[in-house]
């Protein structure tokens, strides 16, 4: 009985990480969308500073204002949450402690809360974690297959 239970907490890891990698390819489908054939985008210089670290070792979140101007000289500042998940880490973590980091903007100059910045490569750990993330799910369903199977055949 214990090797079901076991089993069925393989399938639904697996279930969560593919659900996880879903959400990751609409956002990378998202951000593509954004990037592709739009007139309204300006590429532009801006500053990135890394307020805050939280978290543990394999999860954590960085707390960042985003500063840049507009082609009108007007500045935008945005304060904004990444986690390891959805950005590259390591350019945040080169960040602290150096105050205000350059940093490459593009903008969308009818909406410029809708940015993205270069550095953080949003769009490459996207697509990575949907491809990642899916193997992982399906190798927990492959091993919660296999135990159920060993269970009934035992």
């Amino acid at each position: 009985m214990g090797i079901f239970i076991v089993a069925i907490f393989l399938l639904f890891a697996g279930y969560l990480f593919i659900k996880i990698a879903k959400i990751s390819g609409e956002k990378a489908n998202e951000i593509k969308k954004s990037l592709e054939n739009n007139k309204n985008l300006v590429e532009t210089e801006g500053t990135l500073e890394l307020i805050k670290i939280e978290g543990g070792w394999r999860f954590r979140s960085f707390d960042v204002r985003i500063e840049f101007k507009n082609q009108n000289e007007k500045i935008f500042r945005y304060d904004k949450t990444y986690t390891s998940s959805e950005s590259r880490a390591s350019f945040l973590w080169k960040c602290e402690n150096k105050g205000e980091v350059a940093v490459t903007v593009i903008y969308n100059k009818r909406n410029p809360s809708e940015y993205y910045i270069k550095e953080l490569e949003e769009l490459e750990v996207s697509e990575n974690s949907k491809i990642g993330l899916t193997i992982i799910g399906g190798l927990f369903i492959l091993v919660g297959l296999c135990t159920i199977y060993v269970g009934i055949f035992k």
